[in-house]
């Protein structure tokens, strides 16, 4: 393991997965014509402009990868914040032997539903000496009034390249992440769920 990648395993080996979060897979695609090699090394890119989340979800995908056995780096460990610039990035992957480039684009969608007022059956309700008593008993337990709920979808598109011989698009996918409070359970979701489809796609082998 080169000096790297042994940096950027140690300083993510504290991030746990752990998350309540929900994500789906809505759209994958695989290079049918790709052989996958067995892979070893990993770098992962996150396209986020928020560079807090950009770190976030760049450090939960290194962590569900090491998870699995295998060695990954990320972008925000190893360069400056801000834009990154493609002929370091180039010389930094082939100089570690980087087997995969994941690159993963994110975007936020939020959804407003309204839920209507309802009114439940209460049984018949003990005298209470006047109108307003019994309006009062009847009004709090029979009557609840509509609300407005805001869920926050996490989008996000994923591209794999093999980095050898060329660089080539070889795994494709996009996925919706809902019922997360905060980014790291976002992230967690998002790393997790993808790990598990680049395996069951054959493209992250040992």
């Amino acid at each position: 393991m080169t000096r790297a990648f042994r940096t950027a395993a140690l300083a993510l080996a504290s991030v746990a997965i752990a998350s309540c979060a929900s994500t789906n897979m809505v759209q994958v695609w695989r290079d049918p014509n790709y052989v996958a090699a067995p892979v070893k090394r990993i770098f992962v890119v996150g396209v986020v402009p928020n560079e807090s989340y950009r770190v976030t979800f760049e450090n939960a995908i290194a962590q569900a990868l090491m998870a699995k056995g295998f060695q990954a780096a990320t972008s925000s460990g190893v360069f400056p914040p801000g834009q990154l610039d493609k002929e370091r990035v180039v010389a930094y992957v082939k100089e570690n032997n980087v087997d995969l480039v994941v690159v993963q684009r994110l975007a936020k969608q939020t959804q407003t539903e309204y839920v209507p007022p309802s009114v439940a059956y209460v049984p018949p309700a003990p005298y209470y000496g006047g109108w307003y008593g019994y309006y009062g008993y009847g009004y709090g337990a029979a009557y609840s009034p509509g609300y407005i709920t805001e869920n926050t979808i996490v989008l996000a598109e994923t591209n794999v390249y093999a980095a050898k011989p060329a660089e080539s698009l070889v795994w494709s996918g996009s996925s919706n992440t809902f019922n997360f409070n905060t980014a790291q359970e976002a992230a967690s979701s998002v790393a997790a769920s993808l790990v598990n489809d680049l395996i069951k796609a054959g493209i992250l082998v040992h």
